[in-house]
């Protein structure tokens, strides 16, 4: 009541979804101000209209059991039955497993939810209903919003209601990634007007109220319409209400009534016998029961157990308890807390040591028990020093580590305030909240605890284990000379093992230590090898350090030993494959990583594995860079995106980054690119190389040469020994040449020329060439530097090698028409104008550029279309184009006529056909 202009802001936005993608709706207000209600008229209504609707509502209970939310979505979903095994598909991924890899199974579950939205939403838009966000539990929310971030170009609302002024971390990560990526609504629910209140407490009293009344509920309710009734209703039970001429009016003056807010509420369970009252604020402890606790609920509230069914069966009737598909809890939040707090800190305490005891016992009986539940009754009971309680929630971190890492990293805390600080057990506990946040990709968060525990941890496998993983977070977060210091350390403490020698060897490049990390490779190669894991971790990082060292047919012997190394075992085979891939494709090893990219595909889709995404993202990704294939490039880093961003890989982030950069600028889309060029350089010392040529050309297309200069110039070492090198002084030279300094250009030059050798990579070899060829007016060395760079399937490199060779000689007429092609295919509209005119000048006949959809749609639509198939919002759109978005809207209502498709997704899926034709 009261709420239509929310209600229609709300249904507006689901009929916005088809053309705008995800929608974000953020419903907030004070407890009891209507959030619930609007929530539940939103979901009549749009099931009314035949969408699919996903409901989900928690409390502080339902914070504690990991995925909780996302389950209570899926199961509330009403599917089709074309739905039915996709659906029970998503909840199966869900279940918690003890033994599978947390990267396996977390990227397994998002795909399965990601599927069944997509699915869903394939022909009318969806609406996720999400009540008391503020209380989702944090392993939902980092799957939310994964999966969130994959389908916000599906015709999707979701719907968030939370309480004001109350900041969950969790829940505002959420909303801040998820807002980057959709359109965002915010509805601020105010206090119901004179009117409505009037309206609710006629409804409770049944008859007409005066004006007098209706003030009187409205200013000691403060127009909140839970608070209404609740007032109403005790208003008529204490008789101060009185019916004269049928309207109801005050019985008494408004200064003889003492009745608060919270009064109220404390009514609706005042008129119970005091043992239903008793089993009420037991109830409220347990937050939410089943009936098969109603034996425990009776030893916790010192009752007979028929009382307790009595006692239970008349909070039913009174509507105090309600039953949901968890069992049952309090019709509304608000009765709960006041009953919970009416109970008093020191009661509560009691009262859940009492079930965590009698949980405990039922368990040494040999009885099935939550462990996740008896943990959180210990968290709110134990005492300082409580070893056993310790115990059960170390035990409880180590079951749910591996499919739920965020609640096992808060178990391990609450763990740690009960310990003295100089506990044995401390180290212990220390070093599973390091690796678990590790797991859980939060480096930052991973460090201090892995530090503390590495001042406790003798030598032997678990140190290791720990020192490894605060190494690998150090350096995820970019304090490359702190995790550096530490494998210095454990190195000096005595013999470690092979793996973790070899990360130090890396770091060594990392710390620009060059000639440190060369004299370690043979030494390393030779020490004793553990287990398959550990060569496989082994020779992945020799090769990653032979490519840092441009060693890169060491590069390829290495990667081959890895995989190797991984005898048989698909998890580690996939390793191998995955991560040696995104090393050889990021050296420009196109046909190498292109074999071992297809392998770890084909075995994903054989083992069912999901690890290691983030490395084939950014293998994919840099493959169709280097390939040609820039379309499906910037799809895919649409795509992995929020798979690379969840799991903290800032070197994969940092490659997604610059060939988006890279591509951008050479399409002219400098509006889009200039958001990119913002952000900050990766931390990667090879990555943020591969991030200044990119930002390099960028400047140089917005006119900044002495800028982009200064940008390539800090990225190259004296000794040309850093990543990309060649890259960087090759278009040193260029800019040198264009800006009238030939001796410079030729200074450079015999720079590059001199490490030339070394430099076996097609891309290096093909660079070098190229520029060679200009600055010396040497057509052979040009043809060179294409054939270098059709035989390593470079087909950006090979069209500017052709296009310089046009330039230099007229009798390469052809060539110059398949540079020309090749821009037009790729989209280098700024190079392709600069072959056409060389073509024009040797007056040979300039191809005709041909629409990727013929016949359908202008090139201005085109345009509009390319960008939403590349996940771009329409505000995005707007300034990559420097159209307002109300004209994207109306150029998206005219593609979607032609194509014949109704949303976002459709008209994706639409354009991939095309360009597969």
């Amino acid at each position: 009541m009261g709420r239509e202009p929310e209600l229609r802001a709300v249904l507006d936005c689901v009929g916005t979804a088809p053309a705008t993608g995800l929608v974000v709706v953020r419903v907030s207000g004070e407890p009891g101000i209507g959030k619930t209600s609007l929530l539940a008229e939103i979901a009549r209504r749009l099931r009314e209209r035949h969408c699919g609707v996903l409901t989900s509502a928690s409390d502080v209970l339902g914070k504690r059991i990991p995925y909780g939310a996302v389950v209570a979505l899926i199961r509330s979903l009403g599917a089709p039955p074309q739905l039915d095994k996709i659906r029970a598909d998503a909840l199966a991924a869900l279940e918690i497993s003890v033994a599978e890899d947390s990267g396996a199974w977390f990227g397994r579950a998002c795909d399965r939810v990601v599927r069944l939205l997509t699915e869903l939403t394939a022909t009318r838009p969806a609406a996720l209903l999400i009540d008391d966000l503020d209380h989702v539990d944090d392993d939902s929310l980092a799957l939310l919003t994964l999966v969130l971030r994959r389908v916000s170009a599906a015709p999707l609302v979701l719907v968030t209601a939370s309480r004001s002024h109350v900041s969950e971390p969790g829940a505002e990560h959420l909303l801040d990634r998820v807002e980057q990526h959709a359109e965002v609504v915010r509805i601020d629910l105010a206090p119901l007007s004179d009117a409505d209140v009037a309206r609710i407490v006629e409804a409770v009293l049944q008859t007409p109220v005066d004006s007098g009344l209706a003030r009187e509920v409205q200013q000691r309710s403060d127009g909140n319409p839970f608070f209404v009734t609740e007032i109403a209703r005790s208003l008529r039970e204490l008789d101060l209400v009185t019916v004269d001429g049928n309207r109801a009016r005050l019985a008494v003056s408004p200064d003889a009534i003492r009745l608060t807010r919270r009064e109220a509420v404390l009514r609706r369970v005042a008129p119970l016998e005091n043992d239903t009252r008793l089993v009420a604020r037991a109830v409220a402890v347990f937050r939410r029961v089943r009936l098969d606790q109603i034996s425990l609920l009776a030893r916790v509230a010192s009752l007979p157990e028929s009382t307790v069914v009595a006692a239970f069966d008349d909070l039913l009737r009174a509507h105090i308890v309600v039953h949901d598909d968890l069992g049952y809890g309090f019709s509304h939040a608000l009765v709960g807390e006041a009953l919970y707090h009416e109970v008093g800190p020191a009661q509560r305490r009691h009262l859940h040591s009492l079930i965590s005891a009698r949980l405990m016992e039922d368990r040494a009986r040999g009885l099935p028990v939550d462990l996740l539940q008896l943990a959180w009754h210990l968290a709110e009971s134990a005492a300082p020093g409580d070893r056993v309680a310790v115990g059960i929630l170390a035990e409880a971190a180590s079951v749910a580590r591996a499919t739920a890492p965020e609640t096992a990293a808060a178990l391990c805390a609450r763990a740690l305030q009960l310990l003295p600080r100089n506990a044995p057990e401390r180290a212990e506990l220390l070093a599973l909240q390091c690796r678990v946040l590790a797991r859980a990709s939060r480096p930052a968060l991973a460090v201090e605890p892995g530090l503390a525990a590495l001042e406790s941890l003798d030598p032997g496998p678990e140190r290791t284990r720990v020192a490894t993983a605060v190494i690998s977070s150090l350096f995820s977060v970019g304090r490359t000379a702190e995790a550096m210091a530490l494998a210095d350390d454990e190195v000096a403490r005595g013999p470690v093992p092979a793996s973790l020698e070899a990360q130090r060897a890396v770091l060594l490049v990392y710390n620009n230590r060059y000639d440190d990390a060369v004299s370690e490779v043979a030494r390393i190669e030779a020490l004793p090898i553990s287990s398959p894991a550990e060569g496989v971790i082994v020779f992945e990082h020799l090769a990653m350090l032979s490519s840092l060292l441009f060693q890169h047919d060491r590069t390829v012997e290495y990667a081959n030993r890895a995989l190797a190394c991984s005898d048989g075992q698909p998890m580690l085979e996939l390793q191998a494959l995955s991560v040696c891939a995104s090393i050889t494709a990021l050296a420009g090893l196109v046909h190498d990583a292109s074999w071992r990219v297809r392998r770890a595909e084909e075995l994903v889709d054989q083992v069912g594995s999901h690890g290691f995404r983030a490395e084939r993202a950014a293998s994919r990704v840099a493959l169709d860079w280097l390939g040609g294939r820039w379309d499906a490039a910037l799809d895919g880093i649409g795509r992995w995106l929020p798979d690379v961003e969840a799991a903290q890989a800032d070197q994969a982030l940092g490659v997604l980054q610059a060939v988006e950069l890279f591509i951008r600028t050479w399409r002219g889309e400098l509006d889009v690119a200039a958001r990119l060029a913002a952000l900050p350089a990766p931390q990667s010392v090879n990555i943020s190389k591969l991030h200044a040529c990119a930002l390099a050309e960028y400047l140089i297309a917005r006119g900044e040469v002495d800028e982009a200069y200064a940008v390539l110039d800090d990225a190259v070492t004296a000794k040309l020994e850093s990543a990309y090198s060649c890259v960087l002084v090759a278009r040193m030279i260029e800019l040198d040449l264009d800006r009238g300094r030939p001796a410079a250009a030729e200074e450079a030059l015999a720079r590059l020329v001199s490490v030339s050798s070394t430099r076996v990579s097609p891309w290096s070899r093909t660079t070098t060439r190229r520029v060679s060829g200009v600055l010396r007016q040497d057509a052979d060395l040009l043809r060179e530097a294409v054939s270098e760079a059709e035989l390593g399937g470079l087909e950006f490199e090979k069209a500017r090698a052709q296009l310089a060779l046009g330039e230099l000689s007229a009798d390469e007429v052809p060539v110059l028409v398949e540079a020309y092609t090749a821009f037009q295919r790729l989209g280098a509209h700024g190079l392709r104008r600069q072959a056409g005119n060389r073509l024009r000048a040797l007056g040979a006949k300039v191809p005709r550029a041909r629409s990727k959809a013929p016949g359908l749609l202008t090139e201005a639509e085109e345009n509009v279309a390319r960008l939403v198939q590349q996940g771009m919002r329409n505000r995005d759109i707007a300034a990559a184009l420097h159209y307002s978005p109300r004209t994207i809207e109306v150029y998206l209502s005219r593609i979607y006529a032609k194509l014949h498709v109704s949303s976002r997704l459709e008209l994706a899926r639409v354009l991939d056909t095309m360009q597969q034709r």
